[in-house]
């Protein structure tokens, strides 16, 4: 047997699953996050958070709202963002790797089907410049991000996420 035969008979774990064993010896095997809201009075909410900091959400004028606060839409689609920034910031750190910048921009588009609407897809766009000589340390860290982004892990099986994001070094 040639060796990429005998390689192909390893049943050892692959490197994302060497990965993700040591991810469960770092962080706690179960998270829970909460949240309040509080209705204004008028066409949106203060929402509450971890150490009571304050998110406040309106109705767009579209539908009626004063639009004073952020549209929910919006706030799912910046959690999205968030949750890939901070996933991507853990493995660049993980690997020590110079980042210089870290930009993504995310759109969701939602239809109405007749019933109402639903998000039907996200599209994330953007740029990550990383040190010299970290390009494939910064490509490496975004298919991970992708990959272990908890959020995306969990709405992908439902909602098609494209990514068109560009890693070059400074």
């Amino acid at each position: 047997m040639n060796l990429t035969g005998m390689l192909n008979q390893n049943t050892g774990p692959r490197p994302s699953e060497v990965l993700l064993m040591k991810m469960r010896l770092r962080y706690p095997e179960t998270l829970e996050y909460t949240a309040r809201s509080s209705w204004d009075g008028l066409t949106g909410c203060t929402a509450y958070v971890t150490a009571n900091r304050k998110v406040v959400i309106d109705t767009p004028p579209t539908y009626g709202g004063r639009g004073d606060g952020i549209c929910p839409d919006e706030l799912f689609v910046s959690s999205v963002l968030g949750c890939l920034n901070n996933t991507f910031l853990d493995f660049q750190r993980r690997f020590e790797m110079e980042l210089v910048s870290l930009d993504l921009t995310g759109k969701a588009k939602a239809k109405f089907d007749g019933s109402g609407y639903k998000v039907v897809g996200i599209s994330v766009s953007g740029e990550i410049i990383v040190g010299k000589d970290e390009l494939e340390t910064g490509e490496r860290c975004l298919h991970l991000m992708k990959e272990f982004c908890h959020l995306t892990r969990t709405i992908s099986g439902c909602i098609p996420i494209d990514y068109d994001i560009s890693v070059r070094e400074e």
